[in-house]
């Protein structure tokens, strides 16, 4: 029964290493950084809510001076 039980030698290892594992290592990180990109990509394209947040308060910032200076510009001194 010893006999039949199967030894892998160091040249079988080596050869299952290259064979298997390091195409699955370097296919994970294929895949990792082509993900990775992708949400860097993304996330340049897209402004932040920050800035998404600041540019419509300075849009309503403006309609209120533009407002105020019309109903200002209408309204007649008081006094």
């Amino acid at each position: 029964m010893e006999d039949q039980v199967a030894v892998i030698g160091t040249a079988e290892a080596l050869l299952l290493l290259v064979l298997w594992v390091v195409p699955a290592v370097v296919l994970f990180f294929l895949i990792y950084w082509a993900v990775r990109l992708g949400i860097r990509h993304e996330g340049r394209r897209v402004p932040s809510l920050h800035k998404r947040v600041t540019a419509e308060r300075e849009a309503q910032r403006r309609e209120w001076a533009e407002r105020e200076a019309r109903r200002n510009a209408e309204a007649p001194d008081e006094l």
